[in-house]
């Protein structure tokens, strides 16, 4: 590890005190002169460190860059890290790198995405430093009970790690949204890597975008998209716990991972529309199956959705 990496994760692990110089410079074995000089390259950077007299050295409150070395110190397993300033899609990036041999559990994130985008290719709006950007990479996604459940396990981990950081109550939108304060949190993004001549399933991409302090959207978001602006949020931090979250996840059992999601549901027991075959139906959500499908009610007929889009007719207060 680099004198600048190791500098990074001493100045992480230590965000609520100040590190003297000297302790500093023992621990990387250099010059005091030579930690102040890295320090100053690391502003320049983007890291926000302040210097306090007699002190040390202290990552401000505000710092925010996204940095490996930083989210490493918060995973509970070591896995290969990437995190880069701008890229046209986390997802479309590490897809590239899947088919070029990144291994199992290959993490990149991205501080701006200019090409962001949602499912059935929407684009998704990725600001500068306003959000998580984030795409983690299975090679193995049959260590999950089923791959089709990839979805379902990553909103999971999402609602578990806001809560656990910043005690946020959020609500999951059949299948792959995470809504705050009845608007639009995260989005959620898997796409599947097969085998051309077999067909066979070989890698899983896990793409989340989840605003983190974005203040002023687009015109066509502002009234369906939130931000968690109102809390101090270290994204390296949460994207760790999102992480770590979700790899948490596949050693419970399939049916618990389904109770939780039954329960964060906001379409659960709620009037929908949906679209079929070019027709707007409606109905009754009595169920969310172990296969992860909703189970409507329309008049005599229940249908059993798998994928597609659904809209909320009316949400219980």
């Amino acid at each position: 590890m680099s004198i600048r990496s190791e500098l990074i994760r001493e100045l992480e692990q230590n965000r609520t005190k100040p590190v003297s110089g000297q302790k500093l410079a023992q621990r990387l074995h250099v010059s005091r002169n030579a930690v102040c000089k890295m320090i100053h390259t690391l502003n320049e950077e983007g890291f926000e460190i302040a210097s306090f007299p007699r002190k040390g050295y202290q990552l401000a409150e505000t710092s925010n860059k996204l940095s490996a070395e930083s989210i490493s110190v918060y995973l509970k397993k070591k896995l290969p890290v990437y995190t880069f300033e701008q890229v046209d899609s986390t997802n479309q990036l590490l897809k590239k790198m899947a088919i070029d041999g990144s291994e199992h559990l290959t993490l990149i994130a991205a501080e701006e995405q200019r090409a962001g985008r949602g499912r059935f290719g929407r684009p998704f709006y990725s600001p500068s430093r306003a959000g998580i950007y984030m795409s983690l990479l299975l090679r193995m996604p049959q260590q999950l009970s089923d791959a089709s459940m990839i979805t379902i396990y990553a909103a999971v981990a999402v609602q578990r790690a806001l809560k656990q950081l910043y005690q946020t109550d959020t609500q999951i939108k059949w299948v792959n949204d995470i809504f705050y304060q009845g608007k639009k949190l995260c989005g959620i993004l898997c796409e599947a890597i097969s085998d051309f001549e077999s067909g066979r399933l070989e890698a899983i991409i896990v793409g989340i975008g989840l605003n983190t302090s974005t203040m002023t959207f687009p015109e066509e978001l502002k009234d369906i998209a939130v931000s968690l602006s109102t809390h101090p949020v270290n994204r390296n931090k949460l994207i760790a716990c999102i992480v770590n979250e979700l790899l948490a996840l596949q050693k419970e059992d399939h049916s618990s991972v389904l109770a939780q999601y039954r329960d964060a549901s906001v379409v659960l027991h709620q009037q929908i529309t949906w679209m079929q075959n070019g027709k707007q139906l409606s109905g009754y959500v009595k169920d969310i199956n172990n296969a992860g499908n909703l189970i409507v009610e329309s008049e005599d007929t229940t249908h059993i959705l798998s994928s597609g889009e659904v809209s909320i007719k009316a949400v219980a207060a």
